[in-house]
């Protein structure tokens, strides 16, 4: 018979491996909370700023749901890879954010951003297939 301490494990072929878990959470040491402490100010100030680029976003979405002559325009600008145009497009909505564009033969991804400064909050990711 082996006796083994609650705390230590057998190494393979010496016995049976024997874990007390109720006595390695009573005596393990408990991390330091790695994290500052909690304060919301940044939180609330970057939904604050997504609110303002997902009213942009509508604007764009509502402009393709609405129009099928600007949905044509656009899926027509991005299959002939004319970058420009499709930008133009996004902007006549109503977008005042920076813009990103990347099309496929898919669909079309559409990055907004409202950072002032590089790093700063808030990027929207559009994905819009066809």
């Amino acid at each position: 018979m082996h006796y083994f301490h609650p705390l230590w494990i057998a190494p393979e072929g010496v016995g049976p491996i024997h874990a007390n878990v109720y006595a390695l959470s009573q005596t393990a040491p408990r991390p330091e909370n790695l994290f500052p402490p909690v304060d919301t100010h940044q939180l609330h100030a970057s939904a604050g700023k997504m609110l303002e680029i997902i009213k942009q976003a509508q604007l764009l979405i509502n402009k393709v749901v609405d129009s099928s002559e600007f949905a044509f325009e656009l899926m027509n600008a991005s299959q002939l890879s004319n970058q420009q145009k499709v930008d133009e497009l996004i902007k006549s909505t109503g977008v005042t954010s920076k813009i990103k564009t990347k099309f496929n033969p898919s669909g079309i991804h559409i990055e907004l951003d409202n950072a002032e400064k590089l790093g700063e909050c808030c990027k929207l990711l559009i994905a819009l297939q066809w």
